[in-house]
């Protein structure tokens, strides 16, 4: 396929694709991704971490108290998906195991949302709304009173109060809404969640699976497959309207295969989308079978097909057409490959009266062009 700035055209066992053109899982991830990093420290109103997608990553990570539910759970909740989604988000293709993962994942990270929302329970609290805080007053005589939980931030009214140079969060961060809620599972976009939330990112791209376009152009196809290529529609259909156009040929029949190969290379074959020829593209195409883990995955959408065995392609077309003449009416033939077809006849099949004559100028195993007038000069 010609490059094409808005195609991200990459090399894949020997031919180019592009993929994606409906499935922008990579580019929304990175999108969200830098909106988190984007987000610092001093906007979360934490010294811990330097940005919201470090917050996620260290969320759960070390850094879990004595007696909380979640002790015990380190490297659980969002660092298990951005982990395993950053070891593939920079790959040049997406393959099928990719993308259920990533059908997986946001399974997983949909049963977390909510989860700690009941302070007091003993269930693991994975979602960031509801990181738990203390506050506890004392009488005036200093003795502690009972604690006052407070979910999602330690920056309340009451805190800041008490501590000079605190601001308060926003009151929806400490009802169940805060930032790294937010960018986990947000339906829309926000400051915080660039463009939506996490989980509905992942589940858009479950959803798109089979919007998958993929094109690829082929470099080569082996001497397996080149009977089975005229299986797709368009490629039987281009070769047999070749069978059928004069301007494909010479005025003796002969086949025209560079003006053949330059529209070959300016064609693109349109794939239908039944799972029988879907399955033919992807062996032609070398993309895989589908539902294998290293496949592409996707739909193939078109293919370019610039290495074809032209001879033996319009050769099936003309058995197909059940006949051995070009569409003027002369014997096909080329004279690209000696192994290729070439129904003229020889000179002792157009002469059989004459070939054994004295005076016979032609070998009588040559190839001549019946009714053409040059081929009878010698007999005058």
């Amino acid at each position: 396929m010609p490059e094409d700035k808005k195609k991200n055209v990459k090399d894949f066992k020997g031919n180019k694709v592009s993929q994606g053109n409906g499935f922008p899982f990579i580019e929304k991830f990175k999108t969200w991704r830098s909106t988190c990093q984007g987000i610092s420290g001093e906007d979360l109103q934490t010294k811990s971490v330097p940005n919201l997608y470090m917050f996620l990553k260290t969320h759960m990570m070390g850094n879990i108290r004595a007696g909380s539910r979640n002790k015990g759970l380190d490297g659980q909740g969002a660092i298990q998906f951005l982990e395993v989604i950053e070891t593939f988000i920079d790959n040049d293709l997406f393959t099928e195991a990719q993308a259920s993962l990533i059908e997986q994942l946001a399974d997983t990270l949909e049963a977390m949302e909510n989860t700690g929302k009941t302070v007091g329970e003993k269930t693991p609290a994975f979602d960031p709304a509801f990181i738990l805080f203390t506050e506890q007053e004392k009488t005036k005589t200093n003795q502690k009173k009972a604690p006052r939980y407070v979910q999602g931030h330690y920056a309340t009214e009451w805190y800041a109060a008490r501590n000079e140079g605190v601001t308060a969060v926003p009151a929806e961060w400490l009802a169940g809404n805060n930032p790294p809620h937010q960018a986990l599972f947000s339906e829309t976009k926000t400051k915080y969640a660039n463009p939506k939330g996490l989980l509905y990112i992942m589940k858009e791209a479950s959803e798109t699976l089979d919007d998958v376009e993929i094109e690829v152009e082929v470099g080569g196809v082996s001497p397996r497959l080149e009977t089975e290529i005229d299986g797709i529609k368009s490629v039987e259909e281009f070769f047999n309207k070749v069978v059928r156009d004069a301007s494909y040929w010479n005025a003796g029949g002969r086949l025209l295969t560079s003006k053949i190969r330059s529209e070959l290379k300016a064609t693109e074959f349109p794939i239908k989308s039944g799972p029988q020829e879907q399955a033919l593209a992807r062996k032609i195409t070398n993309i895989g079978p589908k539902g294998e883990k290293e496949s592409l995955t996707g739909r193939v959408a078109g293919i370019r097909l610039t290495a074809l065995p032209i001879i033996n392609l319009v050769d099936r077309a003309l058995k197909r057409r059940n006949t051995n003449k070009a569409p003027n009416g002369f014997r096909a033939w080329q004279n690209e490959r000696k192994s290729g077809f070439d129904y003229r006849k020889t000179a002792r099949e157009k002469y059989p009266d004459t070939y054994q004559d004295k005076d016979f100028k032609l070998n009588p195993n040559q190839k001549v062009i019946s009714k053409m007038w040059q081929q009878l000069l010698w007999r005058e």
